[in-house]
């Protein structure tokens, strides 16, 4: 049945054309899938561009970041020697200040004690002042008295 068909369509006009164009229609179908094809290889390649452009800025701001990181990690170093530096200094003024602190308070004892003395020395003086006054007043009386007795002497001569 199929081959009697066969046999009635191959000298048909139509079929001759039909059996002729379709091979010619499938390159028309490749070329239209070779164009999609290009077309989504253009759109990936666009993609893959823009992709490696931002990869690219990424790197380079990664960079940029890493020495920044960089530089501050210098900068902390630097700066936590300057607060060791400011701390042993520290610790060097406050030892030194204790020291000062040590020999005011000696001098300020050894001060109190001169004062003291100078308070001894002064009610010493006044007492020595006040005996070499006792000791002119007699010395005066005495000198009095002995004028007197002179003068008595003389007067009994």
């Amino acid at each position: 049945r199929n081959c009697a068909a066969y046999l009635k369509l191959r000298n048909w006009q139509w079929w001759r054309l039909f059996t002729k164009v379709k091979p010619l229609l499938s390159v028309t179908n490749t070329e239209e899938t070779m164009k999609k094809n290009e077309e989504e290889l253009k759109k990936v390649k666009d993609t893959f561009e823009k992709q490696k452009q931002d990869v690219e800025q990424l790197e380079s701001r990664y960079a940029q970041i890493i020495e920044e990181k960089n530089i501050l990690a210098e900068q902390l170093q630097a700066e936590s020697e300057l607060c060791a530096e400011a701390e042993e200094s520290r610790l060097r003024m406050t030892k030194r200040k204790d020291e000062l602190e040590d020999i005011l308070h000696e001098m300020e004892l050894r001060m109190e004690e001169e004062e003291e003395r100078v308070i001894a020395l002064a009610d010493e003086k006044k007492k020595m002042q006040q005996t070499v006054q006792d000791l002119e007043d007699q010395l005066e009386e005495e000198e009095q008295a002995r004028q007197k007795l002179q003068l008595e002497k003389v007067s009994a001569d």
